[in-house]
């Protein structure tokens, strides 16, 4: 090897983990953009349906952002309250909080004795007072970084917003710069591709949103119903935990079922009913024919993009997993599934069999008596 193709490939190599530094230093922002683009693939046909009635580009985009940040605000608005009302309850008296889990245990016990016909002993009530208060302590020392956290989301919420306006505003030049880097036989599929990824996102979002809307207003008016304490915040779980495919109704039906066993054993019990019932709607109704244009991915795959997109991003990266998983199989399906099929699958032309080159190979050339030249058997 001569010096100056060690000096390249050392070159390469010292260029290649420069990137992949760049790429790792600056996830949190990549993240973000990419939440933005969902948003606004998501958002695109409210834009097109203001446009279609004459409102400006600008003010439609304006509008549909506004109606997304008032939603939030009400949402927040609607839940929020109970829940800091209760948590600041269990924070200024750490034996409320304790004596609810304790009594709670005991009704369970009872419960557990009439049915078994035996006595059952669950956790002890010291224990459980003494991990209480070591679990608020630790939620109080806390709270500086949460609210620094805090600050962090809401930063970023403004930064999607803004790349999310100027997205919708120039996304039709960027598109067309994106073609024009591609030679001209294959402007066509690449647009195809794009469209289809940009379709795809946006019809998965809307879905899971529309999903996890109706999973958590279902289980607020079902827990309101029975007088469930804390059926806003319980319904908001339920509803915002659906938005993980698969496993994520059942850890929000867990955290729901735990939280209404606080007030009583009978509450976890209507909780944990409210969810089974509302959760067979969702699989035998709802999911099937909202998300028939989402992501069409196998269940195993889904579950490993969750805990990587959890495990680079978090609870957020673990959102958006499952839509980049949707746009890297639409990729995967027009740049190299669908071609091989083409390239393997035989042609038939006047009713005869024409062999793929490589069928050819396999099936060898057989001399045809009285011909010059071999010819390919049909």
């Amino acid at each position: 090897m001569t010096a100056q193709q060690t000096f390249r490939n050392t070159l390469v190599v010292i260029l290649t983990l420069a990137a992949a530094y760049t790429v790792y230093a600056s996830i949190r922002i990549l993240i973000v953009l990419l939440i933005a683009i969902i948003i606004a693939s998501a958002v695109r046909p409210a834009v097109l349906r203001l446009t279609k009635l004459r409102v400006p580009l600008g003010l439609a985009i304006l509008l549909v952002y506004l109606a997304l940040g008032i939603t939030l605000f009400v949402l927040g608005v609607v839940v929020l309250p109970p829940a800091i009302n209760q948590l600041a309850q269990y924070i200024t008296n750490n034996n409320f909080l304790a004596n609810q889990i304790i009594n709670a245990q005991d009704l369970l016990q009872g419960t557990l004795k009439t049915v078994l016909g035996h006595d059952v002993t669950l956790l002890d009530p010291a224990a459980i007072t003494q991990s209480v208060s070591t679990t608020i302590h630790q939620i109080v020392a806390a709270f500086p970084t949460m609210a620094g956290e805090f600050g962090g989301l809401l930063g970023d919420f403004v930064l999607v917003v803004v790349i999310g306006v100027y997205w919708l505003t120039a996304r039709d030049q960027t598109i067309d710069f994106v073609l024009h880097l591609f030679p001209l036989g294959q402007r066509g599929l690449t647009g195809e591709v794009i469209f289809e990824i940009e379709n795809s996102l946006g019809a998965y979002i809307r879905g899971i949103v529309f999903v996890s809307s109706f999973v958590g207003i279902a289980n607020f008016i079902i827990l309101s119903l029975f007088q469930v304490p804390n059926a806003v915040t319980l319904g908001f779980i339920m509803g915002i935990t659906t938005m993980l495919p698969i496993i994520g109704g059942y850890i929000g039906a867990g955290a729901a079922t735990l939280l209404a066993l606080i007030s009583s054993p009978v509450n976890a019990l209507i909780a944990f009913g409210s969810f089974v019932a509302v959760q067979q709607v969702e699989n035998h109704y709802l999911t099937p024919r909202v998300m028939s244009r989402s992501v069409g991915l196998n269940p195993i795959l889904i579950i490993v993009f969750l805990f990587v997109g959890s495990a680079i991003g978090g609870v957020i990266g673990a959102l958006i997993a499952v839509p980049i998983a949707g746009a890297l199989n639409i990729l995967l399906r027009h740049i190299v599934i669908e071609p091989r099929k083409a390239e393997s699958s035989p042609q038939v032309i006047d009713g005869g069999v024409l062999l793929t080159s490589k069928d050819t190979r396999e099936a060898g050339k057989i001399e045809v008596p009285g011909a010059a030249t071999p010819h390919t058997v049909q």
